[in-house]
């Protein structure tokens, strides 16, 4: 992998098949989330789900925790108070996103499903695991690369969502052939800072 696994979160240890890791989610994005987890869970009990909010303020949690309410799912527990086996875990922390991409099977990366952009789908990629993300993705370069190499999906909706995330808890071929298709636009890109320091150099 690109990314080391040294310091993964503890709390969060790969302990199934099936947990999705939401990244840089806002309000749009998780009223999809939930959706689809709510569709997921009812065939597949042990799946869990992550939710990294991009603004991790208190209204934003309370907005969370109502969210999963009315689709009947439970709360979500705190990073800080999670013992590794909650269905919904909820990060109430900065500066761990990254590493929690690493202990997910699969990845949402949220800001496809508003006006504020796509974050960083290179992230997760760099983990080698499927990335997923909202319709709204077409100022992201990286995205439109792991969509044409297999390594990502652009989902309209929560159902598309679910049904991605049923397959590739079924098939861990699928899932590992996905991952490794996303890693390898990341593998591309490496060293591309320092050909383009080279290329402004010899233009001046």
């Amino acid at each position: 992998m690109v990314a080391s696994a040294a310091d993964e979160e503890p709390l969060l240890q790969r302990t199934t098949q099936r947990m999705l890791v939401a990244g840089s989610t806002w309000g749009a994005d998780e009223e999809v989330l939930f959706e689809a987890f709510s569709i997921v869970r009812k065939k597949v009990p042990g799946a869990r789900l992550v939710i990294v909010p991009h603004e991790p303020t208190s209204d934003h949690f309370d907005a969370v925790d109502q969210g999963a309410r009315e689709r009947g799912i439970p709360k979500p527990v705190r990073l800080s108070a999670a013992q590794g086996d909650e269905d919904v875990v909820l990060l109430d922390r900065v500066g761990v996103l990254a590493r929690l991409y690493g202990v997910g099977d699969i990845a949402y990366v949220g800001g496809g499903f508003g006006r504020a952009g796509l974050h960083s789908v290179l992230e997760p990629a760099a983990w080698g695991v499927p990335v997923t993300f909202g319709p709204n993705w077409q100022s992201s370069r990286e995205a439109g690369l792991l969509l044409q190499s297999g390594g990502g999906v652009s989902l309209p909706s929560a159902a598309p969502l679910a049904e991605a995330w049923l397959r590739w808890i079924g098939s861990p071929e699928a899932r590992s052939t996905a991952g490794n298709a996303a890693l390898q636009v990341v593998r591309a890109g490496l060293g591309g800072a320092e050909a383009n320091a080279r290329l402004v150099e010899a233009a001046i």
